[in-house]
């Protein structure tokens, strides 16, 4: 396929997306009524009371593990452990990194 004709299928990619995206965030707009706040909220108290639970028990938390364990992202995990330093809830007083891998996670694969 010439370089032109993969630039084209590529921007209707994103463009698809974007509007997929647009869309989603619509409908959770419109629809977002003060008990599914609540139900949504409740959710994320529960999440972080596990998280909670996951500092107590060790000083050092994988992130990728309790990812794993929660069935959320490690971008999700790292969020809501800086909300919860926020709040006031923990402490990080040190990150530990390495190299990733390039790629971004929270963009779909069939963008690459």
């Amino acid at each position: 396929m010439p370089k032109k004709e993969k630039l084209v299928e590529s921007l209707e990619l994103i463009s698809a997306r974007l509007l997929e995206a647009i869309t989603a965030n619509n409908q959770i707009a419109s629809s977002q009524t003060p008990e599914m706040r609540r139900l949504f909220d409740k959710w994320l108290e529960c999440v972080e009371e596990e998280i909670l639970r996951i500092a107590e028990s060790s000083a050092e938390i994988d992130i990728e593990a309790a990812a794993g364990s929660l069935g959320l992202s490690s971008s999700s995990v790292l969020s809501l452990l800086l909300s919860l330093e926020r709040k006031g809830r923990i402490s990080i007083p040190r990150v530990t990194t390495r190299k990733g891998d390039g790629k971004n996670k929270e963009i779909c694969d069939c963008l690459g």
